[in-house]
């Protein structure tokens, strides 16, 4: 397995979000806290398949421009094959430092962008004054909990319990794959951001997170890398799916996600 930057990791991430409304709704939340405009300027970081990109557009208008930056091949294609749009410009790399934005965002990824610290003064960089920076992160990441919701497995533990057990690996000594390496918490956020030159104001939602959805979500290869690693996408998938029928398909927990949206009121240094 290649992460991100594989054909079956990414068709496996389509395949969760057309059946399901998980990163919808974090789309949903994070353009409605960036306050986008008719012709603005706009960089989508870690664009992915451009699921970010393509819930900004309408708040774009004809003029508005997004520039997307994914630096994975595998995904970059499967966005420029899912957005045919002239607004639309893909890149592997960010923009030199002289181009500006009138806003960056950066849909369900942040925490993978390491050291986040020096990723926020880059992207400070890169924002006009007056714009603004719009990022998520589950609020698991920060190391805190989820709230529990209903049926038999309210926190929705009993499927990677058991995916573990299945497995001779013991992945629990370690972060997830798409987890930030170094712990986060709020406070670290607010610091960086600080640093970096920008005002931060915080939000948060939350999202009901299935046990079908859950399923859906490991079944992307690089998520189960830790404990199902030197399987092929297809077994892993079949492991899922045989630990499924094991618990309550009912099941749901409460997902909270933390956002900020960042404020550049002078040049950063």
């Amino acid at each position: 397995m290649s992460g991100w930057d594989d054909p079956e990791t990414v068709a496996y991430y389509e395949a969760f979000c057309a059946g399901h409304s998980r990163y919808v709704q974090a789309n949903r939340s994070l353009i409605a806290h960036a306050r986008l405009e008719s012709g603005m300027r706009v960089l989508d970081l870690a664009a992915g398949t451009g699921r970010t990109t393509e819930a900004a557009l309408p708040s774009l208008g004809p003029d508005g421009r997004v520039v997307s930056v994914e630096p994975f091949a595998a995904m970059r294609k499967e966005g420029i094959r899912r957005i045919a749009d002239d607004r639309v410009a893909w890149r592997a790399t960010l923009p030199h430092a002289n181009e500006s934005f009138d806003r960056v965002l950066c849909g369900a990824a942040i925490w993978q962008l390491e050291p986040i610290a020096e990723t926020l003064r880059s992207l400070a960089r890169l924002l006009r004054i007056g714009g603004a920076l719009c990022f998520n992160i589950p609020a698991l990441y920060l190391q805190e909990p989820d709230q529990p919701g209903g049926g038999a497995d309210p926190m929705l533990l009993e499927l990677p319990a058991r995916l573990i057990a299945s497995s001779d690996r013991h992945p629990l000594a370690q972060p997830p794959a798409d987890q930030a390496a170094t712990p986060l918490r709020r406070g670290s956020i607010r610091s960086w951001l600080s640093a970096a030159g920008l005002r931060g104001q915080s939000w948060s939602f939350r999202v009901r997170l299935t046990q079908e959805a859950y399923g859906a979500w490991l079944k992307i290869p690089v998520l189960t890398e830790m404990m199902l690693a030197g399987l092929p996408p297809m077994e892993r998938a079949r492991r899922i799916d045989l630990a499924l029928q094991s618990v309550d398909r009912a099941s749901w927990k409460w997902e909270r996600w933390r956002g900020w949206t960042a404020w550049k009121h002078e040049r950063c240094a």
